[in-house]
């Protein structure tokens, strides 16, 4: 352990430094972490467009009730249409809720899994150095 120490650069006080204990791993202190944060990036903007095209879908459907409304000749026939629109709105937010909770935790994991190489070889490292 002591020739491992001995191969990395210290503080000024004379201390390890986070990325110097990476580096003892033998693995790139910060590519993994990049990694990690770009996949996660890129499932925040999958997630981001999915709720901006559910958003549109959503405005598209109240338009097209609010004119359907707007033609109605009776109160029965719009609560009719009134209630028609409130079941499917319920569906598409309880659809797009279980969508959105998929995309996140996909996203989520993705980013970690980016992490697991680089923590395991630290691992490997460290217990051949025990």
């Amino acid at each position: 352990m002591a020739e491992a120490h001995s191969k990395t650069r210290r503080s000024p006080e004379g201390h390890d430094t986070p990325s110097n204990l990476v580096n003892l791993a033998g693995a790139a202190p910060i590519d993994p972490f990049l990694q990690a944060g770009n996949r996660l990036l890129e499932g925040w903007v999958a997630l981001s467009s999915e709720l901006l095209e559910f958003g549109r879908t959503r405005l598209d459907h109240g338009l097209q009730i609010s004119k359907a409304l707007a033609q109605t000749a009776s109160l029965n026939e719009a609560i009719d249409l009134q209630s028609q629109y409130a079941r499917m709105a319920v569906q598409d937010y309880v659809a797009e809720a279980n969508k959105i909770a998929d995309l996140g935790t996909r996203s989520l994991l993705d980013s970690m899994s980016q992490l697991r190489p680089a923590a395991e070889q630290a691992a490997k490292h460290v217990e051949a150095a025990d």
